[in-house]
């Protein structure tokens, strides 16, 4: 059975890791090809200055794109997400490596599952306090949730 959770926690994380993978890259690829865009009309605009006014807000409604699409990265924290998924992940494949390698030692399979989901439960309450302490930091760049008013520094 302890198999069975461990089994089941690894495949719900490595899911989830390939989707903050696959989100991570997408932003990362779109966001340049965007700002590729951006100074290609730049340059179009140098040439043909008869269309400069068109071409000069559709350089600023692609900068607004760019600017939606990194506060969506910021806001979700697909990078830091999916680089936290692969430390849990191997942190679980551990767990079961170990588990495995104990059973055809002869030890007792209550002890081994009782350790083991000891362990579990030790990694993912981890997982969601390192979770918790992402979201409440800036990543870099300064992108994300704002952090929470506290009332310091305030002027009355």
């Amino acid at each position: 059975m302890t198999k069975h959770y461990l089994w089941h926690y690894g495949k719900e994380i490595a899911h989830t890791r390939e989707l903050t993978k696959k989100y991570a890259r997408r932003t990362t690829v779109g966001i340049a090809a965007l700002n590729g865009i951006i100074a290609m009309l730049g340059v179009t605009i140098a040439i043909w200055p008869a269309r400069a006014t068109w071409l000069g807000l559709a350089s600023t409604g692609v900068a607004g794109v760019i600017g939606v699409i990194t506060a969506w990265s910021g806001l979700f924290r697909h990078q830091d997400l999916w680089q936290q998924r692969s430390l849990i992940l191997a942190e679980l494949q551990r767990i079961t490596r170990n588990a495995e390698r104990r059973e055809p030692a002869g030890e007792d399979r209550q002890v081994i599952a009782r350790e083991a989901m000891e362990q579990l439960d030790s990694a993912l309450g981890q997982d969601a306090s390192s979770w918790g302490s992402l979201t409440r930091t800036q990543p870099a760049g300064g992108q994300g949730r704002p952090p929470a008013a506290t009332g310091e520094g305030t002027q009355e």
